[in-house]
C-alpha cells in the first residue's frame, strides 16, 4: 500500500455500538484535478458532526467506517496534473475529501492528510488557521444574514447559541443590524457576549409556561424586525412568532440542519396569518466561501474567538468527538489542532527513545 499516513478521527461500528477514535489512515497521491492537503486545524460543527457521527443526519448517510467533518485549514502538500492556482506550501481552506485506502469520507474534514478535488480547496493566505477552519459554519451564518432586508440598526434576534447561531450574529452585526442572541447555555451566551452582543437566556425544557411567557415578553419588548432561527422547532417559533415590531413584515431565516427527519419547524397557517416571510438556507457555495475568507482576511467574522475547546492529542480529539456525538459537548465552538498533535506525537516518540 503506497501513500502518506497520518491520524484522523474515524467512526466505526462494533459490538457495543458506534465508537469514535483517532487512528492512522493512508492518503493516496493526488490524481488529475486533485490536491493533497496537510491539515493544521479542523473545525468542529457541534450540530452536523453530531448528527453524522450518531447516524441521525438523514441526508445520504454513510455506514462506518468513515471520517467526519467538512471544514479544515492547512497547507498544500502536493497537486495533481492539471491543477492551477494552487501550489505546495500554500495556506488553504478545504471542504470535501476523497476516501482513504481504509475508510470512507463523510466529507472527511477531521484528518491530517487528505486528497480533495481542487474546486473544494480555497486560498486562505492571511487568514488565521483556527478562523479559516470554521469557514463553512461561518458562511452558513453569512448566508442567513444575507437574506435579511432591513434598515440600518434594525433590531433582530438570533435563536440558538451554537456556532451557526453565533456566526449568524457576527454576519448580521457586520451588516449593521442590532443583534440579540437567545440560547439555553449560559457559558455559550457568555462567549457571545464577550464579542459585544446582547443575550437572552431561554428556558430549558420542563421549566413550565411562566418561563416561556417571560421569554415571549422579553422578545416583544425588543420588537425585532427579523429572526435567524437555528433551533428550528415549534417551541422556538412560538416564542418569537408574535414578537415582531408593529408595522413591519417580520422575516424569519431558518438556518442549519434538523436531525432525525424533522419536517415541522413552525405552523404554516400561522406564518400566513401573521404575514411573515420565511427563508430556508443550508450548505455552501464557492462564492460564499470566498466572500467569507475575504472578510476573515480583513479581520471580520472572528469565529476563532469563540473556540472554547482545542484538542491537541489523539486522546483529546477522540474524547471531544465522542462528547459531540453523545450531545455532551458544552463549548460554543471547538477545533482539532492537527499540527500540535503532530508535534506532541514527535515529542512523545523522542522521549520514549531516550529511555534507558
Amino acid at each position: 500500500m503506497t501513500g502518506r499516513r497520518g491520524p484522523a478521527v474515524v467512526v466505526r461500528d462494533g459490538a457495543g455500538g458506534r465508537s469514535i477514535g483517532v487512528e492512522p489512515i493512508t492518503a493516496r497521491e493526488p490524481g488529475p484535478g486533485e490536491v493533497l492537503v496537510r491539515r493544521s486545524v479542523s473545525g468542529v460543527s457541534t450540530g452536523t458532526d453530531r448528527w453524522v457521527m450518531s447516524g441521525r443526519f438523514g441526508w445520504a448517510e454513510l455506514p462506518p467506517p468513515f471520517v467526519p467533518g467538512y471544514q479544515a485549514a492547512g497547507l498544500v502538500e502536493a497537486v495533481g496534473p492539471g491543477v492551477t492556482g494552487l501550489e505546495p506550501g500554500q495556506p488553504v481552506f478545504v471542504t470535501r475529501s476523497e476516501p482513504w485506502a481504509e475508510v470512507a469520507a463523510s466529507w472527511g474534514g477531521h484528518a491530517t492528510l487528505a486528497v480533495s478535488p481542487a474546486d473544494e480547496v480555497y486560498d486562505a493566505d492571511g487568514v488565521p488557521p483556527a478562523r479559516a477552519a470554521l469557514t463553512i459554519t461561518a458562511q452558513v451564518g453569512w448566508n442567513a444574514a444575507s437574506r435579511l432586508t432591513l434598515p440600518d440598526r434594525a433590531p433582530m434576534v438570533v435563536f440558538g447559541d451554537g456556532i451557526i447561531g453565533a456566526s449568524g450574529a457576527l454576519a448580521a452585526a457586520e451588516r449593521g443590524f442590532d443583534v440579540t442572541v437567545v440560547g439555553r447555555h449560559r457559558e455559550r451566551l457568555d462567549a457571545v457576549a464577550s464579542l459585544g452582543f446582547a443575550t437572552l437566556l431561554a428556558p430549558a425544557d420542563g421549566t413550565g409556561p411562566d418561563a416561556a411567557a417571560d421569554l415571549r415578553q422579553s422578545l416583544t419588548a425588543l420588537a425585532p424586525h427579523a429572526v435567524i432561527d437555528t433551533v428550528q422547532n415549534p417551541a422556538a417559533f412560538d416564542a418569537y412568532a408574535t414578537a415582531f415590531a408593529a408595522g413591519v413584515i417580520g422575516q424569519i431565516v431558518y438556518s442549519g440542519h434538523s436531525p432525525d427527519g424533522a419536517t415541522t419547524w413552525a405552523d404554516a397557517a400561522r406564518l400566513q396569518q401573521l404575514g411573515l416571510t420565511a427563508h430556508f438556507v443550508s450548505g455552501w457555495t464557492p462564492d460564499r466561501v470566498r466572500a467569507v475568507l475575504s472578510r476573515m482576511r480583513a479581520g471580520g467574522m472572528p469565529v476563532d474567538r469563540l473556540v472554547g475547546v482545542t484538542a491537541t492529542t489523539p486522546e483529546d480529539a477522540a474524547a471531544l468527538m465522542t462528547d459531540v456525538a453523545d450531545g455532551r459537548h458544552r463549548a460554543l465552538a471547538a477545533v482539532i489542532d492537527w499540527a500540535a498533535m503532530a508535534d506532541h506525537t514527535t515529542a512523545s516518540t523522542d522521549q520514549a527513545g531516550e529511555q534507558p
